[in-house]
């Protein structure tokens, strides 16, 4: 069995692996279910990528609306540790 502090760790590591991003925040912490398995979700925010900055400087009403950070939800398995999932997190409106 994993802890949260494991589980956000593990998080990281592979958003560094995986995305190949340094730069990137915790925003949330929760435990969960998720294809019948235990988990931690592990919500991480990073700065939009350069080709979403590039699209803006053409068309500045592209991210109109829309937030300076992307947001990632790693899916760790609460038992083994394991990354079950990665999600492309969408906040909603306000």
């Amino acid at each position: 069995m994993i802890d949260a502090k494991q589980a956000v760790q593990i998080a990281k590591q592979k958003a560094a692996e995986m995305l190949n991003e340094a730069a990137y925040s915790l925003e949330e912490l929760e435990r969960d279910s998720y294809k019948e398995r235990d988990v931690w979700s592990i919500t991480l925010s990073f700065p939009r990528t350069p080709i979403q900055k590039i699209q803006t400087q053409i068309n500045p009403f592209a991210l109109l609306g829309r937030e300076a950070l992307e947001y990632r939800r790693f899916l760790i398995d609460a038992e083994t540790g394991e990354l079950v999932a990665m999600k492309l997190r969408e906040v909603a409106s306000q």
